[in-house]
């Protein structure tokens, strides 16, 4: 099976309204330094929808939240498979969003080893509500 490692525009979550229900309604797991949230939506036509944010409040400056947002976004890009192959045969979209909770700058390493583990725990989540 050949991996797409890209990260399109379309699976990019976006819209002030999607954005706000997913805060309101979505749930929440926390594999550390990433906090994520998820929320099923079964309109989209992409299998996930992905958000990913750095808190003013930790991080003044805007080019360490850029920095981590790049680190957060490439970790996704190059995993994202673990969750696509469980979407496609759920044919359920999901809105994600990952958010970093550190106070400081962690290397790429173990931003993307945590990545994963986020999304074996979102599988796990997932087969869990499906059986």
């Amino acid at each position: 099976m050949q991996h797409h490692y890209s990260f399109s525009k379309s699976e990019r979550l976006a819209g002030e309204k999607k954005i706000q229900q997913l805060f309101e309604n979505g749930k929440s797991l926390i594999a550390y330094p990433l906090r994520v949230l998820f929320l099923q939506n079964s309109t989209q036509a992409e299998p996930c929808k992905v958000l990913f944010s750095v808190p003013k409040r930790r991080f003044k400056r805007a080019n360490k939240r850029n920095l981590l947002k790049r680190r957060m976004r490439e970790a996704y890009r190059l995993n994202k498979q673990l969750l696509y192959d469980d979407m496609n045969e759920q044919k359920q979209g999901q809105m994600i969003g990952i958010t970093y909770i550190a106070n400081d700058i962690l290397p790429f390493s173990l931003i993307e080893k945590k990545m994963t583990e986020a999304m074996h725990m979102l599988q796990h989540h997932w087969a869990k509500e499906c059986h």
